[in-house]
C-alpha cells in the first residue's frame, strides 16, 4: 500500500486563528477502504504482534494486538503527553515517579514496561491497568481517524477515481509485544475488545468532525493573541482563568485533563474565541521521552517520571511559592500539576508538626490547608499560623469535602482567608490565586 505524496500533510491544521469559520470537509463514504474496516480484517484473523499504520504527514502509530484485541498503543505527535495524561487520570503519577526503568532492559513501549511494574507492585489493579490502556488506545484510534481521513481528502482532490490508493500505508509485524517477555504476558484482562473499541473511537471522531473541528487537531495548544480584546470581551474573573490557563503552552487534551473535562466541550467554549482571532490554536513539541541518558559507561539510564511536569507552563516558576498543607498526596499531586503549570512553586507538607516550620523556611505567597488533618486539624493550624507576626496577611486557603455554613464560619474565626469546597478543580485554583495574589508581571 503506497501513500499519496500529494495528500495535505497534518500542518494544515496550523492555519486557524482567522475570522472565518473553518469549513469541515465531508468526506465520501469509502467504508471498503477504511482504516476501520482494514483493522477489522486483523480482528477476524486473531493476529497478535504489533500494527504499524503511517499516512501522508509521516507520523506514524503502532497498535499492539493480542489474538484481535487492544493491547496497546503507540506513537503520533505526543505519546509523552498523552502517556502523562493517563497518569494523572488514573491518580498514578505519584506511584510512577518512584519507578526507575534500566536502559538496558529490554522493553518495546517504555510506558507499557512502566504500566506493568506498577501492576506487578499491586500499585495499580486491574482496573486502574485497564482504565490506561483504554485511554491510551482511545487517543491513538482518534488521531489516526482524523489523519487518515484528512489524507483521504487530499487523495481524492488530487486523483482521478481510477487512481485513487489508500490514504495510509499498514504493515503487520507478527508477534512483537510492547514489553519485556518476564513482564509483558498479557492477561485477557488487559486487553481491549477490537469492534467496540473501535466503534468508539470513530464515533468520538464523527463527533468531533459533525461540531465542525475536523481540521482542528485535539494536540494543538490554543494561545491568547489579542489579551486586551479578550479583556474587554469578558468578565474579570473569566480573563484571569483564561490568561491562566490558555498560555499557549497547554494542548486542549492537557487542558481537557486539567479541567476535569471533556476536550470536545473544551475546545467548543474556546471556539469563539478562536474564530473572533482572539485565540489562535498552534502546534508544541512533545514533553521529552522520560528516558536519561547515562552520563558515563558506568551510570545506568533510568526512566525519569520528575523529569517534566505533565503540563509545563512557566518552567521557572517565578511566580512564588505556594504551600500545600494535606495529608493526601493525591491532592498533592494535583494541586502540583496545576501550581506549576500556572509558573508557581508547590511546596507539599504533608505532617501538620511540620508546617509552621515549613512556611518560615518557604515564604510562600498563599497557603492551601486541609480542613481534616491527624494531630492537628485546619482551624488549628490556621490559629497557629495567624498568631505569627510575618503571616497575618498571608493567604490561607482552607479545602474541605465538608462545604457546610457552620465549617466557614469558623474557619473565618480563625483567621482563613478562603474556603474552596473538593475536589480540587484547577480553574477554581487559579481563580483562587488570581483573587488572593498579586503576581509582577
Amino acid at each position: 500500500m503506497q501513500v499519496d505524496p500529494q495528500a495535505p500533510p497534518l500542518s494544515t491544521r496550523r492555519q486557524l486563528g482567522t475570522k472565518q469559520p473553518v469549513v469541515t470537509p465531508q468526506l465520501p463514504h469509502q467504508e471498503e477502504n477504511s482504516l476501520h474496516t482494514q483493522l477489522t480484517l486483523f480482528q477476524e484473523q486473531q493476529f497478535t504482534g504489533r500494527i504499524d499504520i503511517r499516512v501522508a504527514s509521516k507520523i506514524r502509530w503502532s497498535l499492539y494486538l493480542v489474538l484481535g484485541r487492544f493491547a496497546w498503543a503507540s506513537g503520533g505527535e505526543h505519546p509523552a503527553r498523552r502517556w502523562r495524561r493517563q497518569l494523572l487520570n488514573n491518580q498514578l503519577l505519584g506511584p510512577a515517579k518512584t519507578i526507575q526503568v534500566r536502559a538496558t532492559d529490554r522493553f518495546e513501549c517504555w510506558d507499557y514496561q512502566i504500566l506493568t511494574l506498577l501492576a506487578r507492585r499491586r500499585v495499580a489493579s486491574t482496573e486502574i491497568v485497564i482504565e490506561v490502556i483504554r485511554g491510551i488506545v482511545h487517543e491513538v484510534l482518534f488521531e489516526m481517524a482524523q489523519a487518515t481521513q484528512l489524507a483521504a481528502l487530499g487523495t481524492i482532490i488530487s486523483s482521478a477515481p481510477h487512481e485513487q490508493t489508500l490514504p495510509f500505508e499498514l504493515r503487520p509485524n507478527l508477534g512483537i509485544r510492547p514489553s519485556t517477555s518476564d513482564t509483558g504476558i498479557w492477561p485477557r484482562t488487559w486487553t481491549l475488545e477490537m469492534s467496540s473499541t473501535l466503534k468508539i473511537a470513530w464515533q468520538t471522531w464523527e463527533t468531533w468532525n459533525q461540531a465542525g473541528l475536523a481540521l482542528y487537531s485535539p494536540n494543538l495548544a490554543p494561545l491568547i493573541k489579542q489579551s486586551e480584546v479578550l479583556k474587554q470581551k469578558t468578565s474579570v474573573k473569566h480573563y484571569r482563568s483564561l490568561r491562566e490557563l490558555v498560555n499557549g503552552k497547554r494542548t486542549l487534551n492537557d487542558l481537557a485533563t486539567l479541567l476535569k473535562k471533556d476536550v470536545l466541550a473544551v475546545t467548543r467554549s474556546l471556539l469563539p474565541y478562536i474564530r473572533q482571532g482572539w485565540m489562535e490554536l498552534k502546534e508544541i513539541p512533545d514533553l521529552p521521552i522520560p528516558i536519561r541518558q547515562p552520563q558515563s559507561s558506568t551510570v545506568d539510564s533510568v526512566i525519569d517520571l520528575n523529569a517534566q511536569p505533565l503540563i509545563p507552563g512557566n518552567t521557572n516558576n517565578n511566580k512564588g511559592v505556594v504551600v500545600c498543607i494535606d495529608d493526601n498526596p493525591q491532592i498533592s499531586e494535583t494541586l502540583e500539576e496545576i501550581l506549576q503549570g500556572a509558573g508557581y512553586k508547590s511546596v507539599w507538607v504533608a505532617d501538620a508538626v511540620q508546617a509552621i516550620p515549613e512556611l518560615l523556611k518557604q515564604k510562600p505567597i498563599l497557603v492551601f490547608l486541609d480542613l481534616m488533618m491527624p494531630v492537628a486539624n485546619g482551624y488549628e493550624i490556621c490559629s497557629q499560623i495567624r498568631r505569627i507576626a510575618q503571616f497575618k496577611s498571608l493567604p490561607v486557603v482552607i479545602l474541605t469535602s465538608n462545604d457546610g455554613l457552620v465549617d466557614r464560619v469558623r474557619a473565618k474565626m480563625v483567621g482563613a482567608t478562603d474556603f474552596l469546597p473538593k475536589p480540587i478543580e484547577a480553574e477554581r485554583i487559579l481563580a483562587t490565586l488570581a483573587k488572593h495574589v498579586t503576581v509582577e508581571r
